[in-house]
């Protein structure tokens, strides 16, 4: 993470280099058109290959799509940008700091536009997840590209395609400040992590690493967040031990691993199911011998803390801290 500490501003004639690894480059490749300077920053396209996104100045009207999207443009105190906010499940998902400004977006809606409704709001920007960007939902990110309008996805949204880290989440947040014009709210936003994880990684070095799993009921198997996925590294990064294991795994599977700790994920369907999903687990009858279940030790996490989490990641991170160090988080403690 220490590769993104950079900062990144606008510039006129005068071309510069920063934030290399982050994916934020002054100066870089330009349209033709471009005379002057702007900002260069690396996105994917719907092929699932890098490209590089030019921004000659930030943008003013832009759709976000998804919660990470639009909290994260919130965040950065660029609200105002924002034409357009879908995907958010109610207003309760996000902190209560930003629910004014949500407030405040012209359209606010769960469900996707139609593309026709899209050009209608005039983008110059569009964030959404690689998902978004196909023929079943909004168009490919060329079909954007050829009216003019930007597109951008954070790499933690391109499903099975690599690893995914707290790292790739730094770079989405400090991506968005660089596009934004809000570089130094990113940089907090992003050290604010960091500090986080030190203070977690400082007061439980040395002691057992809490086993743990990481699952999602589906029917009558649960989903495993295994060793490549944005929430077992954060796991990781509050010094748990993750267990992985096959996509799917079944009641037997959960039993025979026999964690200290079960964090179970819910989808924005049902997060307001979320305290009776914890108690069916913990009353099943094929769970009484798992240690977790035992000692109370299970926790119930929304997708949007280890998913494409972006700046709520700093909440998964001690939402996770806390479930595995008790401890860490009694009395008046932050």
């Amino acid at each position: 993470m220490g590769r993104l500490m950079g900062r990144c501003a606008f510039f006129g004639m005068v071309m510069l280099v920063c934030l290399a690894s982050s994916g934020c480059l002054f100066g870089g490749e330009m349209p033709p058109s471009e005379a002057g300077g702007g900002i260069s920053v690396m996105t994917y396209d719907s092929a699932g290959k890098e490209r590089q996104e030019v921004f000659a100045h930030p943008p003013q009207r832009v759709v976000a799509i998804w919660q990470n999207d639009v909290e994260t443009v919130l965040a950065l105190g660029a609200g105002g940008a924002l034409v357009a906010a879908v995907g958010v499940p109610y207003t309760e998902c996000l902190l209560p700091e930003y629910r004014d400004a949500y407030a405040r977006i012209p359209l606010r809606q769960m469900e996707m536009p139609s593309v026709e409704e899209l050009l209608m709001l005039r983008p110059d920007l569009i964030l959404g997840w690689y998902s978004t960007f196909s023929d079943r939902v909004t168009k490919s990110t060329d079909f954007w590209q050829a009216r003019g309008i930007h597109t951008y996805m954070p790499t933690s949204s391109m499903g099975r395609k690599g690893k995914h880290t707290i790292a790739g989440e730094c770079r989405y947040i400090l991506d968005l400040g660089c596009i934004l014009g809000k570089e130094a709210r990113a940089e907090e936003l992003v050290q604010k992590m960091r500090e986080e994880i030190r203070y977690v990684q400082d007061r439980t070095q040395g002691r057992a690493r809490p086993r743990t799993l990481i699952i999602e009921r589906m029917g009558n198997q649960f989903m495993s967040y295994g060793a490549d996925t944005l929430a077992a590294d954060i796991l990781r990064h509050v010094n748990g031990e993750p267990l992985s294991y096959d996509r799917y795994i079944g009641f037997e599977q959960v039993v025979e691993a026999n964690p200290n700790v079960v964090f179970l994920i819910v989808s924005e369907n049902r997060y307001k199911e979320a305290e009776a999903i914890r108690q069916d687990f913990l009353e099943d009858p094929a769970f009484q011998d798992v240690r977790a279940v035992q000692e109370g030790r299970v926790y119930v996490l929304p997708l949007y803390l280890v998913y494409a989490s972006a700046t709520r990641t700093y909440d998964g991170i001690r939402a996770m801290a806390q479930g595995l160090y008790p401890d860490l988080y009694e009395g008046a403690r932050r």
